[in-house]
């Protein structure tokens, strides 16, 4: 995959989503954060075409910042330009599709959540080719947007794993009483700020250990 050099990014002093200094958990205003992220969307999608004389013709699909698919959705409908013929719609509609599948099965994981729709458009889709240009809209509160555009390479097939579905069906359900403890369960350091984690053999990818305040991940060998 080939990044290109067009990306148009918007800056916006707002209070959307934030945590004040003497809070441990964020203060959110939900109505308001989802008015700017389709208005940043608008506005910067805008600035993109003027910049780029470009529409979304030129694009086999749309990547979203996914907090949520439905918002997203809302998204692709306000850009949707009434010109673009049918079949480009359905078309625009049935990648998204595809890209919402492991947000639904994950959920929001905030500032990888572009990505994660990207893999999962790329892993889902049964129509996508090497030369194809898609486009991608990031969004974090405060707030920052930007778009930008990538293209599918020769090969980039081979870098998939098809199979991924199958590997989230696999993950075990926690009750609420084992996540909390999970949620809430802090490190024992010693004075280098450092510890060894256990009971991470069944995964894939754990934190394996922390080294002065560092944490470390790795793959898991079995």
């Amino acid at each position: 995959m080939v990044f290109n050099n067009d990306n148009v990014a918007q800056t916006r002093d707002i209070m959307d989503f934030w945590r004040p200094n003497y809070s441990t958990t964020p203060f959110v205003n939900g109505v308001y954060s989802t008015q700017q992220y389709l208005d940043s969307l608008k506005t910067t999608w805008e600035e993109y075409q003027k910049r780029y004389d470009c529409d979304l013709n030129d694009f086999e699909a749309i990547c979203f910042h996914l907090p949520y698919p439905k918002l997203a959705l809302k998204g692709l409908k306000k850009i949707l330009d009434k010109s673009l013929l049918q079949e480009k719609k359905d078309l625009l509609q049935k990648h998204f599709d595809e890209s919402i599948i492991y947000s639904q099965k994950v959920g929001n994981i905030y500032t990888g959540s572009l990505f994660l729709g990207l893999l999962s458009l790329l892993e889902n889709s049964d129509s996508l080719k090497a030369g194809d240009k898609l486009a991608l809209y990031s969004y974090g509160s405060g707030a920052v947007s930007e778009f930008f555009s990538v293209e599918l390479v020769e090969g980039y097939e081979q870098q998939l794993q098809k199979n991924r579905l199958e590997l989230l069906d696999q993950r075990q359900a926690l009750s609420v009483a084992d996540y909390e403890r999970i949620f809430f369960e802090e490190a024992n350091l010693d004075e280098s700020g450092s510890a060894t984690m256990s009971g991470y053999e069944g995964q894939d990818y754990a934190l394996v250990e922390i080294v002065e305040h560092q944490r470390r991940y790795s793959k898991v060998e079995k």
